[in-house]
């Protein structure tokens, strides 16, 4: 069963911030977890709205105050909170820091993905991309309008999530995110996908261990990647069968293809941290599905240190 004592819902006011509430009062409502809602204000130049505003940016961040405290006030007012245990709080500094500090005391993160396209300016999908690699608890990002799914209804302690599509990594992978994604599958009584994506271009970095002498043939590799899926995510006890996936091509593109053919309403995947190096010369499989996910996305941080195991994607 999902438990879950303390959710954190990161708010700035937004259409895809809205979404993200309803998502978090329901899984609230459903563990009887303690809600706490923060909004933070960026007190940074860069976040003035217009560059001459840093000649007067004591009254313009005044007023960028005022405004999110009517915001705040608003939305504590929310049909959705209505009986849940909630606190509001209004910090100031750099967003995608003071989220993941106050992550550090929940069992769960809930935010929009506003932003995320290159139309919108990705100001806010970047701080997204931030948390969804520096948090270490897990975290549900929502696009506006909820995903495929649509969205729960304001006290509602149902999740509207019915096909789950969870995707493992190459590199390390969380077995968190297997067992989260199990007990999810149960809760909403949803169909389960396991999809793990075999890039041939990175043939050689797979995990195969046993199996090592396998890279110059395909096919048998799939073969025992299909067997080692079935003993990483078993059947689940009195639950829905489990498709496993074996397929070839891009990690994120399969991953969103995939999603749309199965009508999945929610991806699960692992994330681990990411260093600045490591942003320059590697492409995130996280943020790339992120950007364009047609429906909400669950990511588990990979312990740094403690339990985490291997697969191939």
């Amino acid at each position: 069963m999902l438990t879950c004592h303390r959710i954190l819902l990161a708010s700035d006011f937004s259409a895809s911030a809205e979404a993200a509430l309803l998502y978090a009062a329901a899984w609230a409502r459903y563990t009887h977890a303690r809600l706490l809602v923060l909004h933070v204000l960026d007190t940074r130049v860069a976040a003035l709205p217009r560059w001459t505003d840093v000649f007067r940016s004591t009254e313009a961040f005044a007023a960028m105050e005022t405004a999110a405290s009517s915001a705040m006030e608003r939305l504590q007012g929310h049909a959705a909170l209505v009986g849940l245990q909630v606190e509001a709080v209004m910090q100031h500094g750099n967003p995608r820091e003071r989220i993941i500090d106050a992550a550090v005391d929940a069992d769960l993160v809930v935010m929009g993905t506003r932003g995320q396209s290159r139309r919108e300016g990705g100001v806010a999908g970047k701080v997204a991309q931030h948390i969804a690699h520096g948090s270490p608890t897990p975290v549900l990002f929502v696009p506006e309008g909820g995903g495929q799914a649509g969205l729960p209804e304001a006290g509602s302690a149902r999740l509207p999530w019915r096909n789950i599509l969870l995707a493992l990594h190459f590199a390390p992978y969380a077995p968190q995110a297997i067992t989260l994604a199990q007990e999810l599958v149960m809760a909403c009584h949803a169909t389960f996908q396991v999809l793990q994506v075999i890039e041939p271009n990175k043939i050689t970095s797979y995990p195969l261990e046993a199996g090592t002498g396998l890279y110059h043939n395909l096919e048998a590799m799939k073969i025992l990647l299909r067997k080692r899926l079935a003993d990483i995510v078993p059947d689940i006890p009195e639950g829905p069968p489990v498709e496993r996936l074996i397929l070839e091509g891009n990690a994120a593109e399969v991953i969103w293809r995939e999603s749309a053919v199965r009508r999945a309403d929610l991806i699960v995947m692992s994330a681990h941290a990411y260093g600045v190096v490591q942003k320059f010369f590697t492409v995130s499989t996280v943020d790339t599905v992120l950007a364009q996910a047609p429906c909400p996305l669950l990511t588990v941080p990979i312990p740094r240190f403690g339990s985490y195991a291997f697969a191939a994607i």
